[in-house]
């Protein structure tokens, strides 16, 4: 190979390192939002030019060859490296941008207003906020996808470092034809909405009503919904009463469109945590946020 004719992109860099830590194109391609043709043809373009087989891969196998460990180590010091370029120009400037990994609840109802505040202070700082569940939001961070993630679920992880920055309060709403109160043992006889598997909401209250002894595949849930606010929409409906964060029901209950049941000897509290890498540094804009957010507990 000639001098000069190495000729590839970060896309490229970014495809091989995802493809390597999931050991998997799919999985690589949903991780990155790119298509996983996409993510093939980068592998294959960075094996062309460099004229070394990366990467051994059959229908039951996959494994990175010599020469691949090599260009993985000269990736992640790659990256390593523009983070770093990226941390000290942010430093210069006080300012700069992160990419933020949220669950529903803090994405939100706690995120904007503590945007606002910044924003109010600091006209040069800039921030992407990605929505996921609470599982989801701890893989961005742990793999680095976002520089930080805000989760109502602490997944214990050897990298990552969590801080607990405000708590809120799980309730069961309803429209006003349900019964104001009720006993736990009734909730079985509820239509219920629910959201999807992995959501921390309802980590939550099936985990709190476990514990009295009402077991998850004892609750009748007719709808499942990937929304706080689809949830709302369909108790609202009708369609049956649903567990959800007080934040998320102040101008409802304002409103009177729904109501608040009380469920006797039963509160669920859920608390919220900042995680992040703990050996990397944070950019100015992820630790002004940071900082914000531990305000909410002062």
């Amino acid at each position: 190979m000639k001098k000069g004719e190495l000729n590839f992109d970060l896309k490229q860099l970014r495809s091989y390192l995802a493809v390597l830590q999931e050991k998997n194109f799919t999985r690589a391609s949903r991780k990155l939002k790119r298509g996983q043709a996409t993510i093939s043809n980068h592998i294959q373009s960075l094996e062309d030019m460099l004229g070394v087989r990366l990467i051994e891969r059959t229908s039951t196998s996959f494994s990175v060859t010599d020469k691949g460990k090599t260009l993985k180590a000269f990736c992640e010091k790659l990256f390593d490296d523009i983070e770093k370029l990226r941390d000290d120009l942010e430093r210069d400037s006080a300012g700069g941008s992160s990419i933020i990994a949220a669950s529903t609840i803090p994405s939100t109802y706690i995120l904007p207003r503590v945007i606002a505040g910044l924003s109010r202070d600091y006209s040069n700082l800039y921030y992407r906020v990605e929505i996921s569940d609470s599982r989801e939001v701890v893989e961005m961070v742990k793999e680095g996808v976002a520089e930080m993630g805000i989760s109502g679920r602490q997944l214990k992880h050897s990298s990552l470092a969590y801080e607990h920055v405000f708590s809120d309060e799980i309730v069961l709403i309803g429209t006003k034809d349900l019964p104001d109160s009720m006993a736990i043992d009734d909730i079985r006889n509820l239509s219920l909405v629910g959201r999807e598997r992995g959501s921390g909401t309802r980590n939550a209250y099936e985990s709190a009503l476990s514990k009295l002894g009402v077991l998850p595949s004892e609750l009748r849930t007719v709808l499942e919904c990937s929304t706080t606010e689809s949830v709302k929409e369909a108790v609202v409906s009708g369609i049956g009463a649903a567990f959800i964060s007080s934040l998320a029901i102040e101008k409802e209950i304002r409103l009177k469109m729904l109501k608040v049941i009380q469920v006797r000897g039963f509160s669920i509290a859920r608390d919220f945590y900042v995680l992040y890498l703990s050996s990397k540094h944070l950019s100015v804009a992820a630790q002004k946020l940071l900082d914000a957010l531990r305000e909410l507990k002062a």
